[in-house]
C-alpha cells in the first residue's frame, strides 16, 4: 500500500475524456489566433482578436548549443528538435519517451516504471545516462531518474555527435531540458489528472514578479500516486521546482534554480533472452511480472547558481555552478529465458547507487567584424567532478522458476543490499573551448570550433579491487559550412568528433560489470532547413563511425572494430488550411559492424532499420477552443543481439486525443484534455541493451483538467 502524501489532498478526480487525434503548439487556442502564453492568460483582457496566423517559430526558436552558445535552430549546422511544454501538456505526456515519441530519430529503450526510466536511443545509439541528458545545457544525473516534465518549458533533442558542444557523451545525441523561468505577468494555474489504471496527479504552477519588479519567481509543485497501466506498477512521486531571478542592474542578472524529486515505483522487469532459445512472443504490457517486495526508489536534486552580465549590446558573459545528486535503491527481477516455450529463472538483484555531480562553467559570447568578415564568437571553460558510489554487497539471487505467459509471483522482501558503500567510479573532466561562426558575405558562413579536454577516470570493480585508471587529453573539433540562399533557408555540411566513456559489461557476460576504456566517434552530416509562414521542413544525411562494443562468441564484452551508422532523416510541419496542422518525420538507418571479429558485417543491436512518426491536429472552428488529434508511430525491424540471431519485428502504435479550452470572465480559463496511447493495445517488446527486452506500454488513457486563475 502506498503512503498518502499530504499534497494528495489537492486531488481532483477527473473522469471522462474526449477522443480523436495528434497535436500542434497552437491547439489550445480558443480560435485560430496565434498562441497566447499562459503567463499572459492569467490577466487576459476581454477582447476579440482577429489576425492572420503568424509565422511559425519552430526553427527560429533559440536553442542551447553548449559551446556554440544560444542560437536559433535554423542557424545551426546540426539536427535539433524541440518539444514545448504546451505540446507536452496537450498530449498528456508525463514521461520523456512520450514527450519525444513523434521524433523518428528517437527510440524509447526502457520502461518508465523500472530501474532505468527515461532511457533513449538517438539515431540507433543509446544515450549516456551520466552525460547524455542536460538541464539548461549543464550536467545532470539521469541514471534511474525520470525527470518531472512539469518543471520544464521545453525538451530539446540534439541528434548526432555532441562532443565539441558538451564534451564526453554518446555520439547519438543530447537531450536538454529547458527550465521554466519566472514570468513578467502573474501566473497561477492548478491542474489535476488521471491515468489508467489508477494513477492520479496534482500540479500547481505559480510565477510572476515581486513588488520590486527586479525579482521574479516560478514555483512548480507536483504529486502523483497510484497504480499505472504498465504492469500494474505502483507509483508515488513528489517534486518541487523553484526558479528565481534578480535583475540587479540593466546589465547584471542572477539566477538560482533548484529541483527536488522523490519517486518510488515498482515494476520494470527485464526479460533476458538467450540466443540458444527462440525469441519469446511479446506479452501484454499490463501483465504484472515483478515480485512482491521489488521496488525502485530514487531521491534526486539539482541546484544551479548563475550570473549573466551584458558588457555591451554585442558581448555577454556568464558564470554558472551546478550541483546534482541522486540516490537510487532497488530490488528488481530479471526473467532469464531458459526454453523455447518461455520458461524462465527469476534472478533478483538488490543494489544501491549514489552519484554526486559538480560542474562549473564560464562562457563569453560576442559579435564583431574584421574587414570583410563578421564573427560570432564563443569562448569558454568548464570543470566537472562526478563521484559514484555503490553498495558493497549486491545480492543476485535466483528465487524460482516460472513461465513468461503465466508468471509466478515470488516474495523478495528478504533480499537487500548490505555492507555499506564504496567509490566505484570517479570522473574529473576539465575543458576549454572556442567556436567562431564567420560570416563570408551575405549568404555563406563557416563554423570552426575546438574543445580540448583533460579526462581522468578511476574505477573499482569491487570494494577490494585495485583501481583501474584512465587519462586522456583529447581535442574534439568541429567544422561546418552553411549557405543561406534566403533568410529562412539554411543548407549545411558539417564534421564533428566526440569521445564517450566506455560501456559496462552486462551481468550475463563473463566480465560482468567491467567498465571499458573511452571510445572516439566521427560524424559527417549534410542537411537543409527551411521555415516559412505555414510550413517548416528539415532533411539530413549522416554517417557516424563509432568504436564497437559487443559480447563475443566467448561471452566476453569487448571493444573491437567499429560500427557505422548512416541514414537519412526527414521532418516537416504544415498547415494546409487554417484549422489543420500536420507533422511528421521519418528516418532510414543502416548500421554495420566493421572489422569486428565474429560479428563483422552484422547490423548493430538496437538500431531499427527505419522509424516514422506523424500527428494531425484539427481545431474545430464551430466550437472555439475545441480540438481533436491523432498520432501514429512505426518502428522497423531491430536486431536484439550483435550476432543477429534474434530480430524484433516491425510494429505500429496509434494514439488519439483532444481538448477543450473555455475562456471565462475575468481572464480566467478552464481546460479539459484527454489522450489515449497504444489505441489497439498492441503487444510489443522494447530493446534496452543487448539481449535485454521489456514489455511495451499497454493502452493507456490520460485525462486532465486545468484552471488558470
Amino acid at each position: 500500500m502506498l503512503r498518502k502524501h499530504p499534497f494528495h489532498a489537492l486531488s481532483v478526480r477527473t473522469g471522462a475524456g474526449l477522443a480523436a487525434f495528434a497535436l500542434a503548439p497552437s491547439i489550445w487556442a480558443a480560435d485560430t489566433a496565434p498562441v497566447i502564453d499562459d503567463s499572459v492568460l492569467a490577466t487576459l483582457p476581454q477582447v476579440t482578436v482577429k489576425a492572420a496566423k503568424a509565422k511559425k517559430p519552430e526553427l527560429h526558436k533559440k536553442m542551447s548549443g553548449g559551446a556554440l552558445g544560444s542560437k536559433a535552430a535554423i542557424d545551426t549546422p546540426f539536427s535539433i528538435k524541440s518539444v514545448s511544454s504546451e505540446e507536452i501538456q496537450q498530449r498528456q505526456a508525463g514521461i520523456l519517451s512520450e514527450a519525444v515519441k513523434y521524433n523518428a530519430s528517437v527510440t524509447s529503450i526502457s520502461a518508465s516504471y523500472g530501474t532505468h526510466p527515461a532511457t533513449l536511443a538517438v539515431r540507433g545509439l543509446p544515450l549516456d545516462d551520466l552525460n547524455g541528458y542536460k538541464v539548461d545545457g549543464m550536467a545532470n544525473i539521469n541514471r534511474g531518474v525520470e525527470m518531472p516534465l512539469e518543471m520544464f518549458d521545453s525538451v530539446e533533442v540534439l541528434q548526432g555527435l555532441s562532443g565539441f558542444m558538451y564534451g564526453f557523451g554518446s555520439p547519438g545525441g543530447i537531450v536538454n531540458y529547458v527550465s521554466k523561468r519566472p514570468t513578467d505577468k502573474t501566473l497561477f494555474s492548478v491542474d489535476a489528472g488521471y491515468q489508467s489504471d489508477n494513477l492520479y496527479k496534482e500540479h500547481i504552477d505559480l510565477g510572476g514578479r515581486l513588488d520590486d519588479p527586479r525579482f521574479g519567481y516560478r514555483l512548480n509543485l507536483v504529486h502523483e500516486e497510484g497504480d499505472a497501466a504498465s504492469g500494474g506498477a505502483a507509483v508515488n512521486r513528489t517534486a518541487v521546482g523553484l526558479a528565481l531571478d534578480a535583475k540587479l542592474t540593466d546589465d547584471l542578472t542572477l539566477n538560482f534554480d533548484t529541483l527536488y524529486q522523490q519517486r518510488k515505483t515498482s515494476g520494470g522487469t527485464d526479460i533476458v533472452v538467450n540466443t540458444a532459445y527462440a525469441l519469446p512472443k511479446a506479452i501484454d504490457g499490463s501483465k504484472r511480472l515483478y515480485s512482491n517486495g521489488s521496488y525502485t526508489d530514487v531521491d534526486y536534486s539539482l541546484s544551479t547558481l548563475s550570473a549573466t552580465y551584458q558588457f555591451s549590446p554585442n558581448w555577454q558573459g556568464r558564470l554558472a555552478y551546478r550541483y546534482s545528486d541522486s540516490d537510487r535503491r532497488y530490488v528488481k527481477d530479471q526473467y532469464q529465458i531458459s526454453s523455447d516455450s518461455g520458461n524462465y529463472s527469476d534472478k533478483v538483484t538488490s543494489e544501491y547507487h549514489g552519484y554526486d555531480y559538480n560542474q562549473a562553467m564560464g562562457t563569453l559570447e560576442g559579435k564583431f567584424t574584421t574587414g570583410w568578415f563578421s564573427h560570432d564568437l564563443v569562448l569558454g571553460s568548464s570543470y566537472s567532478d562526478l563521484q559514484s558510489r555503490k553498495s558493497v554487497n549486491t545480492p543476485k539471487s535466483t528465487v524460482g522458476k516460472g513461465n513468461l505467459y503465466d508468471p509466478t509471483i515470488f516474495s523478495v522482501y528478504d533480499i537487500d543490499y548490505s555492507g555499506g558503500t564504496y567509490g566505484d567510479d570517479s570522473i574529473k573532466e576539465s575543458a576549454v573551448f572556442a567556436s567562431d561562426t564567420l560570416g563570408l558575405g551575405e549568404h555563406w558562413s563557416l563554423l570552426v570550433g575546438l574543445r580540448n579536454e583533460t579526462f581522468r577516470e578511476e574505477t573499482h570493480d569491487s570494494a577490494t579491487s585495485e583501481a583501474v585508471r584512465y587519462k586522456a587529453r583529447p581535442a574534439t573539433p568541429t567544422v561546418a559550412l552553411m549557405y543561406k540562399p534566403i533568410q529562412d533557408v539554411t543548407v549545411y555540411a558539417s564534421y564533428v568528433e566526440s569521445l564517450e566513456a566506455g560501456g559496462t559489461a552486462p551481468t550475463t557476460a563473463e566480465n560482468a560489470d567491467q567498465t571499458l576504456a573511452p571510445l572516439r566517434s566521427k560524424q559527417y552530416e549534410i542537411g537543409v532547413k527551411a521555415q516559412r509562414r505555414n510550413w517548416s521542413a528539415t532533411a539530413a544525411a549522416f554517417r557516424i563511425d563509432r568504436g564497437a562494443e559487443y559480447t563475443n562468441s566467448d561471452n566476453v564484452y569487448v571493444q573491437s572494430g567499429t560500427i557505422r551508422y548512416q541514414g537519412i532523416e526527414l521532418a516537416g510541419s504544415v498547415d494546409p488550411i487554417d484549422n489543420l496542422t500536420l507533422e511528421g518525420s521519418i528516418m532510414s538507418l543502416d548500421s554495420e559492424y566493421q572489422d569486428a571479429g565474429d560479428v563483422d558485417g552484422n547490423r548493430a543491436a538496437g538500431a531499427a532499420h527505419y522509424q516514422a512518426g506523424a500527428q494531425a491536429t484539427y481545431r474545430i472552428g464551430a466550437v472555439p477552443g475545441l480540438f481533436v488529434r491523432a498520432g501514429a508511430q512505426r518502428i522497423g525491424p531491430m536486431a536484439v543481439d550483435s550476432g543477429n540471431v534474434h530480430t524484433l519485428d516491425a510494429y505500429s502504435l496509434f494514439d488519439a486525443g483532444g481538448g477543450y479550452r473555455m475562456r471565462l470572465a475575468g481572464g480566467h480559463a478552464l481546460t479539459f484534455g484527454a489522450n489515449v496511447t497504444n489505441l489497439a493495445n498492441h503487444k510489443y517488446w522494447t530493446w534496452y541493451q543487448e539481449n535485454y527486452l521489456q514489455p511495451g506500454s499497454p493502452r493507456t488513457l490520460s485525462v486532465n483538467a486545468r484552471y488558470d486563475f
